[in-house]
């Protein structure tokens, strides 16, 4: 039997003596490998670990989620990448595998197909469409603007009204237009101006520059604010050939900062000449009325001689004079009448009336206390009573008093 003469290793020494020449090696330490993905795992970590292959090999790799939430697009099995990474061994299976930092498509930019997949899944969710499309306002009092204080835009945007139309208001919510954090500003932007009153309408944009540059008008956040926003937007973003997914989910698109002011606001060189042309239009409306009122009389008149002209203004007088006593009569007649009424309606009154029976000779009998006496029993010998004739009263004494049956 025989016995080792050398040292003696565990598996992890030879692991780490592996690990130690790979790293000891910089080509080993950033390198970018083309291959297919496969296998591909996200657990709830938020670590990405899929395997990477061409005809004859494969390897593994792992994204940490450091460098996996930098991931400008989804990974999906069968997608064709380059991983940028270092090369490392996984103890647990002494196996070989690649630390990946970057990923980006094969033969595509990344950001273009970040750009083509968000546009197709915001497509079919209907974002897009034109029936959510809202309408400017024709004459916008006050204006939102979002984008850099300091940027070309803003510039370019003030420097149009300024020209166009002084009758609006501008009021700037100031965020990053590019960068790591730009997206997430632009999108609390919008969210905050939709809590003021009186805003007709809401620019988002910013000048010109690379698809890097502009990203953050392609982030979903930013997509789904616009869309969420009440009040109606215009996406100013780039130059006229730029195009981002704010473009086509706003309600408007301006091809550059500058083009959106001229679409919403109007021209006051042309609103004068508008109102010019309305006063002109005017003026020639009344002038042409007079003349045709004038036409008619002077028609009017070569109808009749002018000898005879005031015979027929004598007439005319004449019918509204008899109009007149016709209606004075009408009038007397039915007055008349009703004092008739009244007269019979007095004359009946006064046939009811008690003091027409007193002056036939009758007279109120009442008792010392005021109650009016209708039998002899109600007095006594001697009581006073009062009588009420047709003129007058009479105090008396009542001496016998007589019942009859």
């Amino acid at each position: 039997m025989m016995f080792p003469t050398g040292k003696i290793y565990k598996v992890h020494e030879i692991t780490q003596i592996l690990r130690g020449l790979l790293q000891s090696e910089p080509m080993l330490q950033d390198l970018w490998l083309e291959g297919e993905i496969s296998n591909f795992a996200s657990p709830a970590s938020g670590h990405v670990y899929f395997t990477l292959k061409d005809n004859s090999s494969q390897i593994q790799c792992a994204l940490f989620s450091p460098a996996a939430s930098r991931l400008r697009f989804p990974l999906r099995d069968g997608d064709a990448v380059l991983v940028n990474g270092r090369l490392s061994i996984y103890d647990a299976r002494s196996q070989y595998q690649i630390i990946g930092k970057r990923v980006v498509p094969a033969g595509v930019g990344e950001l273009q197909l970040a750009f083509e997949r968000l546009k197709k899944q915001l497509a079919a969710e209907g974002l897009f469409d034109s029936i959510h499309k809202k309408p400017l306002p024709k004459f916008p009092q006050k204006i939102g603007l979002i984008t850099s204080a300091t940027g070309a835009a803003i510039h370019d945007i003030l420097r149009m009204l300024q020209k166009r139309y002084l009758a609006v208001e501008v009021l700037l919510f100031p965020t990053l237009v590019q960068g790591t954090d730009a997206a997430a500003e632009i999108a609390y932007a919008i969210a905050c101006m939709n809590r003021l009153p009186g805003i007709d309408l809401l620019i988002v944009g910013r000048g010109g520059g690379s698809i890097e540059d502009l990203w953050a008008f392609n982030e979903e956040i930013v997509a789904r604010a616009l869309f969420a926003s009440r009040i109606p937007t215009i996406s100013a973003v780039g130059h006229e050939t730029d195009l981002t997914i704010a473009d086509l989910v706003a309600d408007y698109r301006a091809p550059t900062p500058s083009a959106a002011v001229e679409h919403v606001v109007p021209d006051r060189e042309e609103l004068r000449q508008r109102l010019a042309v309305g006063k002109s239009n005017l003026v020639r409306g009344i002038a042409e009325r007079i003349d045709t009122v004038r036409t008619k009389l002077e028609n009017i008149q070569s109808r009749i001689p002018p000898a005879h002209r005031i015979d027929a203004i004598n007439r005319r007088r004449q019918v509204i004079d008899q109009l007149d006593i016709r209606g004075q009569r009408a009038a007397t007649q039915q007055l008349n009448g009703k004092q008739r009424a009244w007269q019979v309606a007095a004359a009946q009154l006064d046939t009811l009336s008690p003091l027409a029976t007193l002056a036939r000779g009758y007279s109120i009998c009442k008792d010392s206390s005021g109650k009016t006496v209708t039998d002899a029993a109600q007095v006594r010998a001697g009581e006073e009573i009062n009588l009420r004739l047709s003129r007058g009263q009479l105090a008396c004494r009542v001496l016998k008093g007589k019942i009859n049956v």
